[in-house]
């Protein structure tokens, strides 16, 4: 007889022995790695953790890093009251302004904006090469634009208090003449500092773009393809639900949803 618990409950089972496909035994494999990389590892978990909506803004605050925020509320939906913490101060966004303007190196807020920009981000995408500016613009006291090194680029926002914030961001897509897409949202801050940001793609024949969310009119900074807007935010968990109007160079508009511009 035998005595082995195994082949007598075999010997029971109606079912045929069926080995497991190369996939499976990948899976199998896989897992066993990962457990016993958790067991082996006493360090901490990484801090840097994706968010739901979208990547990590780098906030930073008098020329040091204060820290990583997420660019999602991911912690439930801020309160109504007074106060907040953020990259950006309430009396800062209070400035705001839905119509931008252009923002030249050559002015003493243009010349400071553009330095923090490029220096608290030298160790981010394309760290070591030179950098250019494009997409400068202020509203209020809250300058915005977009540096590139080395073909990657990141959307920077610094208020007048040498605090702020930047994000890497997609490269400029290839788009039929009259499309428009949306290729990063998020907000940052918290309660009366809160804000959203918006940065995405244009093809050759739009002539402007107005964002419409969270009862703000949004006039878009538009240049080279690329297009960039932020407004303040009372609860805002980083997505854009409002609607997003296009003109094109022949005057001709439409309105769309904001929700329909993400590809």
């Amino acid at each position: 007889m035998d005595t082995n618990l195994r082949s007598q409950l075999a010997e029971l089972d109606a079912a045929p022995r069926q080995e497991l496909t190369p996939a499976e035994l990948r899976r199998r494999a896989d897992l066993l790695s990962a457990v016993l990389s958790d067991r082996e590892s006493a360090a901490p978990a990484p801090a840097h953790r994706r968010p739901l909506v979208r990547r990590m803004a780098f906030t930073l605050a008098g020329g040091l890093a204060a820290g990583v925020a997420f660019v999602a509320v991911t912690n439930g939906t801020p309160g109504s009251q007074g106060g907040g913490s953020g990259p950006l101060s309430s009396a800062e966004l209070s400035s705001w302004t839905g119509t931008p303007t252009a923002l030249s190196a050559s002015t003493e807020r243009g010349s400071a904006a553009e330095k923090w920009c490029v220096e608290e981000s030298k160790n981010g995408p394309g760290s070591g090469s030179p950098a250019e500016i494009s997409h400068a613009d202020i509203r209020g006291k809250v300058a915005s634009m977009v540096v590139t090194r080395a073909d990657q680029s990141l959307f920077c926002l610094v208020g007048s208090e040498d605090t702020g914030m930047w994000e890497a961001i997609d490269p400029v897509a290839e788009l039929p003449a009259d499309d428009v897409t949306l290729q990063t949202a998020g907000a940052n801050g918290t309660r009366d500092s809160m804000f959203d940001y918006v940065v995405g793609s244009a093809g050759d024949d739009v002539e402007a773009i107005v964002v419409k969310d969270q009862g703000k009119t949004v006039r878009a900074t538009l240049q080279d393809g690329r297009w960039t807007a932020w407004w303040p935010a009372a609860n805002s968990d980083g997505r854009v639900t409002g609607t997003v109007t296009i003109t094109l160079s022949d005057g001709t508009t439409r309105t769309v949803g904001a929700d329909s511009l993400r590809k």
